[in-house]
């Protein structure tokens, strides 16, 4: 309900004075509300656009509008409503967006309509623009009454609905090509014969039913740029001018119950290229201790190419946490600090290399040398074994398999277990016929070896831990 002004009361004066009510607003009865703006909807169809382009060319639409949503594969739909009152007219609003289009170079096609699938509709049906010249508004349907829908989807072809195609078979069968034969079909045979799937849809293009649609929500990334009142040419001096940035970066994504598993930290000079460091995580973390850590272990190892004016932190894309990574107890013993394995996976990758540190994935084959894979990302809940081959009790695998068989001049003395023989690969080119034997030395170092079926020759492939 609307406020009501009261009167003032009367105050004592030299000379009593009677003081006239204040006009009061109308009272709303209860129950009634004021209406909403009826939704305006853009909808823009991009003739043979690659599905990656489709999210590229949304976060360029929400410079218009706060909605969003995407039609895959080709189209976008944009409540426009409000953005009139930021923009002014409707035919300025066009010519922004469609100047946004040429300068993108894209082919597009729009219309405006009170429904979704009715802009949608009339988009699909439009002469597509050419990228050097916005559309003519004449080849463009503009139409904010929704009692005209009706008559101005009769005419439109039911190609345009984009159903399947043994549905638009059946409604040619019918006779049925536009969508003004359509909608004199009656609706109770419409929805026994196509099913209530497109009585629904009709419903939405005319403006009968909402059409609800997801919000288009580009990926969040964390990037913040601090520049100095004078250089730094030390690294030391670099890593505590970066910790803020870290914190900042820490509760960002504490914010967002995120994380990442790659961070950028770029380093301004005021006469050479900016300096990239690259931060890899072994595993998708929010925490600023963590992150921290990474970068101090890169920075020990880097030699600055000139002082650094600035520097700036930008996150890899946000991704959801692990369930495990919510520990009510985290933190506390041994002094406050919980060194993890990939913790100590992130700070050999900053000490020798991020190609140096892998993991080890196996693979569905029987060769050894093949039966595994190098991997980026680790799974640290699982037991990585050996050289990624399955182990079992009746066909032990050694940890260390050798990059290549080493020759044996003959064969160890003591042969523990054996044979188990592989024969694999002749479909490739590279097949093997081997007999492998659990052999021990006379030191006591346990070996796994072979002998090759074909030449009877002997050669070490792993040793056991």
């Amino acid at each position: 309900m609307f406020p009501v002004a009261a009167a003032p009361r009367s105050r004592s004066v030299s000379k009593p004075a009677t003081v006239p009510p204040l006009p009061t607003a109308p009272a709303v009865p209860e129950g009634r509300r004021t209406p909403r703006a009826r939704p305006l909807w853009y909808a823009v169809v991009f003739p043979g656009l690659p599905d990656a382009e489709l999210q590229r060319l949304a976060l360029h639409a929400r410079q218009f509008t706060s909605f969003v949503s995407l039609e895959m594969p080709d189209a976008l739909l944009l409540e426009i409503r409000g953005s009139l009152k930021l923009f002014g007219p409707l035919t300025d609003l066009h010519a922004r967006i469609d100047a946004c289009w040429a300068q993108l170079a894209v082919r597009a096609q729009s219309a405006t309509a009170p429904a979704t699938l009715a802009a949608l509709w009339f988009a699909r049906a439009a002469h597509p623009a050419d990228p050097a010249d916005p559309a003519d508004p004449a080849h463009r349907m503009v139409l904010d009454d929704p009692g005209q829908l009706s008559g101005r989807l009769a005419s439109l072809s039911i190609s345009c609905t984009r159903w399947d195609a043994a549905r638009l078979h059946t409604l040619r069968a019918m006779g049925v090509v536009t969508l003004g034969d359509l909608l004199r079909l009656p609706r109770a045979g419409l929805a026994r014969r196509l099913g209530p799937a497109a009585v629904l849809d009709l419903d939405m293009a005319l403006g009968r039913r909402d059409g609800p649609r997801r919000a288009f929500v580009p990926r969040e990334r964390f990037r913040e740029r601090c520049d100095f009142e004078s250089e730094i040419d030390s690294v030391a001096y670099l890593e505590k001018a970066a910790l803020p940035l870290i914190g900042r970066c820490a509760r960002f994504l504490r914010t967002r119950q995120a994380g990442v598993q790659a961070l950028e930290l770029k380093l301004r000079h005021r006469a050479r290229p900016v300096t990239r460091v690259r931060l890899g995580l072994a595993s998708i973390t929010g925490e600023r201790h963590r992150l921290f850590g990474v970068l101090a272990q890169k920075l020990t190892r880097l030699e600055l190419p000139a002082p650094v004016r600035g520097i700036e932190l930008v996150s890899g894309p946000l991704q959801a946490l692990p369930a495990d990574s919510f520990d009510a107890f985290t933190g506390l013993g041994r002094g406050g600090s919980r060194d993890t394995a990939a913790q100590l996976v992130e700070r050999l990758r900053a000490r020798l290399g991020e190609q140096a540190v892998y993991g080890v994935c196996p693979l569905p084959e029987h060769r050894p040398e093949a039966a595994w894979q190098k991997v980026r990302e680790f799974q640290f809940s699982r037991t990585l074994s050996g050289a990624g081959m399955p182990v079992s009790e009746d066909r032990p695998r050694p940890v260390w398999l050798l990059h290549e068989p080493v020759p044996l001049p003959a064969p160890p003395a003591t042969l523990e277990e054996g044979p188990e023989r592989i024969e694999s690969g002749w479909w490739d080119g590279r097949g093997v016929a081997r007999d492998y034997y659990v052999a021990r030395e006379a030191h006591g170092e346990r070996l796994w070896i072979f002998q090759e079926r074909h030449t009877a020759r002997w050669y070490v492939h792993g040793v056991f831990a």
